[in-house]
């Protein structure tokens, strides 16, 4: 359990973070610190990418406002009617995503030889999707922007350091069982 609370303790600590532009957002191929080496999954943390961009797309600034009072009333049901569009599609991409990760990790049999790191890597995506249904919850059209930066800091979080503390151990094993089986993805 103490995983889950780093996990959400790491979520928490990037949300008080500045908003800073990252390199890797205007598209093409992942950067390499980003790659895990697996194709499926790489390609599915490109989706990532782009729903970080479309999220960032909502508001015309939502680093600097603080609300969205001084917006139009039109305009905040616009944006707030963009957001949901985007949470659907997102929290489907999450359910299709972390099952197909959690497949991944039964089907190469990481979670019988280290089932703590496969429930620590369950845990953050359990993490991860109850933030977004936490903001999900919190819709408001007078606080889209709010919920705006808060979704963009969770997904840039998961770039950051999901990828890195549990995809990529998870793509070298598979890499390693491959190899050492002589099959391919």
């Amino acid at each position: 359990m103490a995983d889950t609370a780093n996990g959400e303790l790491a979520i928490a600590a990037s949300e008080a973070l500045p908003f800073e532009p990252l390199s890797w957002l205007p598209g093409g191929p992942l950067p390499p610190e980003l790659l895990t080496g697996h194709e499926s999954i790489d390609f599915e943390h490109r989706q990532l990418l782009a729903c970080i961009t479309a999220v960032r797309s909502v508001c015309q600034d939502f680093r600097q406002f603080k609300d969205c009072s001084n917006c139009l009333s039109s305009r905040q049901h616009l944006c707030e009617s963009e957001l949901v569009r985007l949470l659907g599609d997102l929290l489907a991409f999450i359910l299709d995503h972390f099952k197909s990760e959690e497949s991944i990790m039964r089907d190469s049999l990481l979670i019988m030889v280290d089932r703590d790191v496969c429930e620590a890597h369950m845990e953050d995506h359990a993490a991860i999707s109850a933030k977004v249904q936490q903001i999900v919850g919190a819709l408001d059209p007078a606080n889209t922007v709010g919920l705006v930066r808060q979704l963009d800091t969770l997904l840039a979080n998961w770039i950051s350091n999901h990828i890195a503390l549990h995809d990529v151990i998870l793509a070298r094993w598979v890499a390693q069982q491959e190899s050492a089986f002589g099959q391919t993805a």
